[in-house]
């Protein structure tokens, strides 16, 4: 007899001391069957970033608040392409108009709250491919976040940059320089750990007239938000060729170069952030279990699989953490 089972028989029926005590010598065995699993040792983040050789990005991250990783230590060619294409039919899908890399943006039909007259974003694009699952299993991506969050971090979002030149537009900086991070009530950034970060996988060539992302080198070790017109003349642009995965502190200010070439600048833009947060897009019980079931134990957890909060009269399903748990353990 299993605690579902005696529920299952007599729902609506007070329990018995003989059921009530087979509950909880169940509850007690899997109790001790948690408390083994968290003996478990778990991947070390260091090791992964040494396995990998991408100390000297780890290290340039933690000065400058950003790095560039080139195209060969990220993702062959193919798979970049794969990408692009299946932003670009997206792109299409929402919008209704066809998008080539070499014209202009147009948001179409597909207008939110931050559509500009040079960008705007595609949300949510875990579920429409494979591809992004793919992505989301990136060895460098997931060191690289893991390095930043100390192992905290899930998905907040994953959604794309369409950027393009408007002639009407003239300011240096078409998006304006900010930090990702949340502050305390007195606008004090964490300088100790991060509560956000985020990476841009480079789809199109980034460079200042392209519309690159512009960043202000150190100031993550500011730990606040920049005041209104502060920082403008020390942005830089972070050039990168396409392929490039670009990686920046929560606390780094950032922005985006006005575009003055013809054509689109394109990204796949994964943003995470501390688990203590919610997330900007729904993860935690939107993620199929399908999904979950041909990915790793790292995926579940990036995804909030682990997280049982958020429940109703019913209370918490615990076996939610637990069979992550139990996943995780295997994997290791």
């Amino acid at each position: 007899m299993t605690e579902q089972s005696i529920r299952k028989a007599k729902p609506d029926v007070a329990l018995t001391r003989d059921q009530l005590k087979v509950i909880y010598e169940q509850r007690k065995a899997a109790r001790g069957a948690m408390s083994k699993l968290r003996k478990q040792p778990v991947s070390n983040i260091e090791e992964r970033i040494a396995a990998l050789d991408l100390q000297s990005y780890a290290l340039e991250l933690d000065v400058k608040g950003y790095t560039v990783i080139p195209p060969k230590r990220v993702a062959p060619p193919e798979f970049i392409e794969r990408v692009t294409q299946t932003i670009l039919r997206v792109a299409e899908e929402r919008t209704g108009v066809s998008h080539q890399l070499e014209k202009p943006g147009n948001p179409g039909k597909y207008t939110t709250e931050v559509t500009n007259g040079d960008a705007y974003l595609l949300f949510y694009l875990l579920f429409e491919d494979e591809v992004f699952e793919e992505w989301l299993e990136n060895p460098v991506l997931g060191a690289m976040i893991d390095h930043m969050m100390r192992g905290h971090g899930q998905l907040s979002s994953m959604v794309a940059f369409v950027r393009w030149y408007n002639e009407d537009m003239d300011e240096k900086l078409t998006l304006g320089l900010h930090s990702d991070s949340p502050g305390s009530p007195e606008g004090v950034i964490p300088l100790g750990y991060n509560l956000v970060c985020n990476s841009a996988l480079v789809l199109t060539p980034y460079t200042e007239e392209n519309g690159a992302l512009a960043v202000v080198p150190g100031s993550h070790r500011l730990a606040r938000q920049p005041l209104p017109g502060e920082g403008i003349d020390d942005a830089v642009p972070v050039e990168a060729e396409t392929g490039s995965l670009i990686l920046w502190q929560g606390g780094t200010w950032h922005g985006a170069f006005r575009r003055t070439t013809p054509g689109i600048r394109l990204n796949l833009t994964s943003y995470h952030c501390h688990k203590m947060l919610k997330t900007q897009e729904r993860y935690q019980y939107a993620v199929p279990d399908e999904m979950l079931a041909r990915r790793s134990a790292r995926f579940a957890r990036i995804l909030g699989a682990d997280d049982v909060q958020g429940w109703g009269k019913e209370g918490p399903d615990y076996k939610r953490g637990f069979n992550y748990k139990v996943r995780t353990a295997e994997a290791e």
